[in-house]
């Protein structure tokens, strides 16, 4: 990995723990010593001081991800210095188009989500059985199969397009996910053309997702907003003409109040 000789290892192998945990939804000190190849002495004091730090919680012989970082989380979120406009914005999207609605920006690759709100009579997959979606904070998802990821992408250089898809391929998610580099190139153009992109079920399956990428006073792109919803509701009018309308017009004040509120260089 670039950069290795500026990483301290013990530092990485805590997080590396920290991984499996959560990937594994709990693990306990053989899971980790089979999982890392360390020795058990190794993993029991990885684990006793991140458990004393509060970053992981113990349940019996296993152990889960701690509250710690709910902790450290927000107060990354509400430190970002965009976040009380973004998240009036996502705000007014939600009540003007009564769908789900967030905003996310790239972390490393991926998108996750920072802001999210949910109209009131928004109701999706309650259908016993079906696939529920939310765009739940501080998820991650992958840029090429969301509206919001597509929309960001599309302000990128080919050169950082193929950094993304170098670290994170395109994998399928659907039957309708974009997965080659042609597909996606031709459809980034159509986003750029437009001037929002359209995410159709390219996550879930029933799932529309319009994105739009919002700039900073610098020009480049800080995040994008998205409103999301059933195939059968974001259709028509409301998928060619109505939403888009909404998230343009929503992402042109919240840009021209980021122009008003930028710090001072």
């Amino acid at each position: 990995m670039p950069g290795d000789e500026l990483t301290v290892e013990t530092t990485r192998t805590s997080l590396d723990i920290l991984a499996t945990i959560r990937d594994r939804d709990g693990a306990r000190l053989r899971d980790v010593v089979d999982e890392h190849g360390i020795a058990k002495s190794t993993a029991h004091k990885h684990l006793v001081t991140l458990e004393r730090a509060g970053f992981l919680r113990k349940s019996g012989d296993t152990y889960h991800v701690g509250l710690k970082f709910l902790n450290y989380g927000e107060y990354a979120r509400e430190q970002w210095y965009w976040f009380t406009a973004v998240k009036a914005a996502v705000e007014e999207l939600a009540e003007r188009t009564e769908e789900e609605c967030d905003f996310v920006v790239d972390d490393h690759g991926r998108v996750i989500t920072i802001v999210e709100s949910y109209h009131k009579w928004v109701k999706y997959g309650n259908d016993e059985g079906s696939k529920r979606y939310r765009a739940n904070m501080g998820t991650y998802y992958p840029m090429h199969a969301t509206g919001s990821g597509l929309a960001i992408l599309s302000t990128y250089s080919p050169d950082r397009v193929d950094d993304v898809l170098d670290k994170w391929g395109l994998p399928a998610l659907t039957d309708h996910t974009i997965t080659s580099r042609d597909r996606l190139d031709a459809e980034l153009d159509r986003v750029s053309e437009r001037g929002y992109s359209i995410g159709d079920q390219y996550y879930t399956e029933g799932l529309r997702s319009i994105g739009k990428p919002v700039c900073g006073p610098d020009g480049e792109a800080i995040g994008a907003l998205s409103v999301s919803g059933p195939t059968y509701r974001i259709d028509g009018s409301v998928l060619e003409r109505e939403i888009p309308r909404a998230i343009s017009s929503v992402t042109e004040s919240l840009e021209a109040e980021l122009a008003e509120t930028a710090p001072e260089q």
